[in-house]
């Protein structure tokens, strides 16, 4: 298998995660909040706030998503180890964050409101940890490109 088809399998996989997502926010969260706002309606005045981390949430996947499909580009161009892909690569680590912020943000607003389940807390609380553990994975690997980019320039000008 080549590394060109592999490239392009995954951003057509990406692209088609981006259709669904964005599916999912404009049709299904703001559907599924008003079924939980008219079934409970004690809990209704929860349904914006909610629906709002929801989304945000999501844009923080698409966001790394478009980072992760330009970055895809710079593969299939050859160009990787240009300094233009830090700035994609940092746009990943800020949607890794962003979405355990959301995580946080969540969990704060339900600490001062009505607590969900058990189970909801748990994964929300993993969901944060699992954001800054992934900051931190590509905080690294942005390490290992700046060098690699830097030896690739110093072996050009050798060469």
């Amino acid at each position: 298998m080549s590394n060109r088809f592999v490239v392009v399998a995954l951003q057509a996989m990406l692209v088609a995660a981006l259709v669904v997502i964005a599916a999912v926010q404009l049709v299904g969260l703001p559907w599924l909040s008003g079924v939980v706002a008219r079934d409970l309606p004690d809990e209704a005045h929860m349904r914006w706030p909610i629906l709002t981390l929801a989304i945000l949430g999501l844009i923080c996947v698409q966001v790394g998503i478009i980072c992760t499909l330009r970055l895809l580009g710079f593969v299939r161009s050859g160009e990787v180890f240009s300094t233009r892909a830090f700035g994609w690569v940092d746009g990943i680590i800020g949607a890794f964050l962003g979405s355990s912020l959301v995580c946080m943000a969540t969990i704060a607003y339900q600490s001062a409101t009505v607590a969900g389940p058990p189970l909801w807390g748990l994964m929300l609380i993993g969901g944060a940890l699992t954001g800054l553990g992934l900051a931190l994975l590509m905080t690294v690997m942005r390490t290992l490109l700046v060098r690699a980019t830097t030896l690739r320039s110093e072996m050009d000008v050798v060469i």
